[in-house]
């Protein structure tokens, strides 16, 4: 099995990953010769990272301008390595800080790992154990050639479940779409995890659609983290001295670049976002999580104005919002905003023809059940749904 790159070398990437360990105010490791210690990364710029290293600790450590330390991290279960420069200290509102400069590279240390793309949450897997008893486990990673999977939570031996070189069958279930079946054997044990490498008898369209699939989550994934980097840089929101800043108003975010481009009003990115990931391939996807007020004076990136909705063809809207209700929104946006656009209601299956009729009387053309979710029925439902208003 040939070792993979799993480097990040691109300066935004690396950034990213910065950026999330901010956000998650996670620690990492700082050397310095024989000093070694763990901190938070209080900030990210454009140029370089602002570490929680005390003024006494700076002092024990010696540290000068051009001092190189090594950096050891965790980025979504993976272990990085990186050089940077001392380049200063100082107070970040209030916290004694050590400025670093920005790596060039992100060197990974489990380069032979099958973990080319790691999702956010682990993914059901079940499998089969050395006795054909099947389990319930969790992929972690997924690679060209295989996945890195948890054993059932108390398993205190991986070797008893399943030893080196073992044959077993597991059934990966994608959040969207079908299972996908293969054949695998372990090729190596990791910390608390199997690396299960695709054994040559696994069926070749089944491996087919698990490429496919991990592409896809990959490119998902890339997406999402595009969409919440911040080019100019980020600071940590629980510094003891940050005065709290006025929440932003909502903005509208374009999800998926595409004609014709569906609208998802809801609370926050998950539905949008796991919605994105379905239709994706036929469907634009923007997302808006709306407020009290009108829609229409915060949609303009979406070409809409007094005189039309711009490249909306049709608005759907999630049973979870921020403010208001459902139906409340439904009955305001087609009657205080005449919105000619069809309007679709989303939520739960429970009691889905009264839902139906409500959804109706309030100036919807139809409701939609997404949970659960089911891809062919979505696309069924938006395809009639834009024939009937083309």
């Amino acid at each position: 099995m040939g070792a993979r790159n799993l480097n990040k070398e691109h300066v935004e990437a690396i950034r990213m990953v910065f950026q999330r360990l901010c956000e998650a105010e996670d620690l990492i490791q700082v050397g310095f010769g024989e000093f070694h210690g763990e901190f938070k990364v209080l900030a990210e710029t454009p140029d370089r990272i602002i570490l929680g290293i005390s003024d006494l600790e700076r002092g024990q450590w010696r540290l000068k301008p051009g001092s190189r330390l090594v950096l050891k991290l965790l980025d979504r279960g993976l272990p990085f390595e990186a050089l940077v420069e001392f380049q200063g200290h100082g107070r970040l509102h209030g916290a004694e800080a050590c400025h670093v400069t920005l790596p060039r590279l992100l060197r990974a240390l489990d380069a032979h790992r099958l973990a080319d793309f790691v999702p956010d949450r682990p993914i059901p897997c079940s499998f089969s154990d050395q006795r054909n008893d099947i389990k319930d486990g969790m992929a972690t990673c997924f690679g060209e050639d295989g996945l890195e999977l948890a054993p059932p939570a108390g398993t205190k031996v991986l070797g008893d479940m399943l030893r080196l070189n073992a044959s077993s069958t597991v059934e990966v279930k994608p959040p969207l779409g079908e299972s996908i079946v293969l054949s695998v054997r372990v090729a190596y044990f990791g910390e608390k995890v199997w690396g299960l490498c695709l054994s040559d008898s696994a069926d070749r369209m089944a491996v087919s659609r698990y490429r496919q699939w991990m592409l896809e989550a990959r490119h998902a994934q890339a997406n999402r983290d595009r969409s919440r980097f911040n080019p100019g840089g980020l600071e940590s929101t629980r510094l003891p001295g940050k005065k709290e800043a006025a929440k932003p108003a909502a903005q509208v975010k374009l999800l998926v670049d595409r004609d014709p481009l569906v609208l998802v009003l809801a609370e926050g990115e998950a539905f949008p976002t796991r919605l994105g990931e379905a239709i994706g391939r036929k469907f634009g996807v923007a997302s808006f999580d709306p407020g009290p007020g009108p829609l229409k004076p915060h949609l303009v990136d979406l070409g809409i104005d007094d005189q039309s909705w711009g490249r909306v063809r049709l608005v759907m809207i999630h049973h979870k919002l921020r403010s208001g209700t459902v139906m409340e929104r439904c009955r305001r946006l087609a009657q205080e905003e005449a919105c000619p656009l069809p309007i679709l209601l989303a939520g739960t299956e429970e009691e889905a023809d009264l839902k139906r009729n409500r959804a109706v009387a309030g100036g919807a053309v139809d409701y939609l059940v997404v949970e659960p979710f089911h891809v062919l029925s979505v696309l069924r439902t938006l395809d009639q749904t834009l024939r009937l208003f083309a």
